[in-house]
C-alpha cells in the first residue's frame, strides 16, 4: 500500500483558538430562493459586479488543491472587472394548490459567458396529523444546506466557500424529486419558539460528485430556536452520491477561462462518496445591534478508482471541512469574518507514487485554507457595497495570495 504521510503541521488546530471567539457573536445578503403555497407570486432580478485587484492562480493555470478530486463549477474569480452573477427568479402560486418557480442564471468573465436554467421546479403542500408535508419535484437545488445554493448576488461574499468548491463543484443542481415534513415544537419543551424540517431527497446525479444516471439520495433535519432577541438554528444532513468515470470538466472546451487543453489531463474517478454536514448558527440582537456566528463541517468520504488511460489507483480518502464565519451589524453597516480550512487523508492501493503525482492527489499533510473579511453598506434598498480582503492558500503549499475587491450587489422586484 501506498500511503501519504503529513510533513507539515496540522493547521486544523487553529480551530481550537477559533471557535471561542466566533460563536459568541453570516447571513446571506438576500434569503435564497424558497418555494412553498404560503409565498405570493414574485418576479425579481439580483446581481453582483466585482473589481479584484488579484486573482488564485495565474492566467492560463488550472485551480488543483493538492489532494482533493474537483469538479463542477469551482473556478476561482478573476482579476479585473466579472458579471460575477445575475439571477432572474420567479414563482407562481396556482390557486393555492400547487406553486412552480423558476431562476435563469448567468455570469461573465474572462471572456466567457453563459446563461442557463438553473432550476425549475413545482411543489404542493398538504397537513397529515397536524404537520404540513411539502412535495417537490423538477431541477432544483438541494435544501441541505444554503453553504451548497452560493450565489454571488445573493451571499455575503463573492468567492464561493471553500466547502462548497472542493466537495461539491461549487453549488448542487439536478433534477429530482423531495419530500419534507414541518412543524412547530411545543413551547414547554425548549422555552422559546421552535420548528424543525425533516426530508429526504433523491436526485439523478447530475451535480457533482455523482455523474448523470447515477444518482444522489440525501436526508436531512434542520431546527430553529427564537427566544426573545436570541435566535438559533441546527442543521444535521447526509448524502450519498455515486460516480462512474467521472471527469473533471471545468475547463473543457468552449468554457476553459484561458486555460489551454494541453493543460488539463483527462483522469476519470468512479466510486462513490458519502457526505455528512453539521452546521449551528446563533444571532443576538440589542437595539440596532446585531451579533451573529456561524459554524459548519463537513465531511466527504471518497472510496473508488482513479484512473488515466494507462495507470490507476484505488483511493480511500476522509476529507473534512471547517467553516467559522461572524459579523457585527448597525442599522446599513456590517463587517464580516470568515476562516475556512479543508484537509484530506488519501489512502492508494495499486498504483505507484508517479501516478499519484501526476493526478495531483498527491496532498502530503496540505490543508487549503482561506481568511475573507467584508464590510458591506446597504446604501440603498436596492444596492449594497461589497468591500472585501481575501488571504488565500488553497492551491498548493506556500502559494499564498492576497486579493482586495470592491463590488455591487443589487437587487429589485419585479412583481
Amino acid at each position: 500500500m501506498f500511503k501519504q504521510t503529513r510533513t507539515q503541521p496540522i493547521q486544523c488546530s487553529r480551530l481550537i483558538f477559533l471557535l471561542p471567539v466566533l460563536s459568541v457573536i453570516s447571513t446571506p445578503a438576500i434569503a435564497h430562493q424558497k418555494a412553498s403555497l404560503f409565498e405570493d407570486n414574485y418576479l425579481k432580478v439580483l446581481a453582483a459586479v466585482t473589481y479584484r485587484n488579484n486573482q488564485i492562480v495565474e492566467n492560463g493555470e488550472i485551480w488543483q488543491p493538492n489532494g482533493f478530486l474537483i469538479g463542477g463549477e469551482s473556478i476561482p474569480t478573476e482579476k479585473g472587472v466579472s458579471l460575477d452573477d445575475v439571477q432572474l427568479q420567479g414563482y407562481l402560486n396556482v390557486n393555492h394548490q400547487y406553486y412552480v418557480a423558476a431562476k435563469l442564471s448567468g455570469h461573465s468573465h474572462g471572456g466567457d459567458n453563459s446563461v442557463e436554467l438553473e432550476n425549475l421546479w413545482f411543489g404542493t403542500e398538504m397537513y397529515i396529523a397536524q404537520q404540513r408535508l411539502q412535495l417537490e419535484a423538477g431541477k432544483m437545488t438541494t435544501d441541505v444546506t444554503d453553504t451548497l445554493n452560493y450565489h454571488a448576488s445573493a451571499d455575503t461574499f463573492s468567492q464561493a466557500p471553500l466547502s462548497a468548491d472542493i466537495l461539491f463543484g461549487r453549488h448542487f443542481n439536478d433534477i429530482g424529486v423531495r419530500a419534507a415534513v414541518t412543524g412547530k415544537i411545543n413551547p414547554r419543551y425548549l422555552g422559546g419558539n421552535s420548528d424543525y424540517k425533516i426530508g429526504f431527497e433523491v436526485f439523478n446525479g447530475d451535480n457533482f460528485p455523482a455523474t448523470s444516471g447515477e444518482g444522489s439520495i440525501s436526508a436531512f433535519s434542520h431546527f430553529n430556536f427564537q427566544y426573545d432577541n436570541f435566535h438559533s438554528s441546527a442543521k444535521f444532513w447526509v448524502m450519498y452520491s455515486e460516480a462512474e468515470k467521472r471527469a473533471d470538466l471545468r475547463y473543457s472546451q468552449g468554457h476553459n477561462h484561458g486555460v489551454s487543453q494541453d493543460v488539463t489531463a483527462e483522469y476519470y474517478f468512479s466510486g462513490d462518496t458519502l457526505n455528512t454536514g453539521v452546521y449551528f448558527d446563533a444571532s443576538w440582537q440589542y437595539q440596532q445591534w446585531r451579533v451573529h456566528g456561524e459554524f459548519e463541517w463537513m465531511q466527504a468520504q471518497v472510496d473508488g478508482q482513479i484512473a488515466s488511460t494507462t495507470q490507476s489507483a484505488y483511493i480511500e480518502a476522509p476529507q473534512n471541512s471547517y467553516r467559522l464565519t461572524t459579523f457585527i451589524e448597525r442599522e446599513q453597516h456590517s463587517i464580516h469574518l470568515q476562516y475556512e480550512i479543508l484537509s484530506t487523508q488519501n489512502k492508494f492501493t495499486q498504483t505507484t507514487p508517479t501516478f499519484i503525482t501526476q493526478a495531483g492527489l498527491d496532498n502530503s499533510g496540505f490543508e487549503p485554507n482561506r481568511i475573507s473579511a467584508s464590510w458591506r453598506y446597504a446604501f440603498h434598498p436596492n444596492f449594497v457595497l461589497r468591500t472585501e480582503w481575501m488571504r488565500d492558500e488553497s492551491n498548493e503549499p506556500s502559494q499564498v495570495n492576497n486579493v482586495v475587491s470592491l463590488g455591487i450587489q443589487w437587487n429589485y422586484d419585479l412583481l
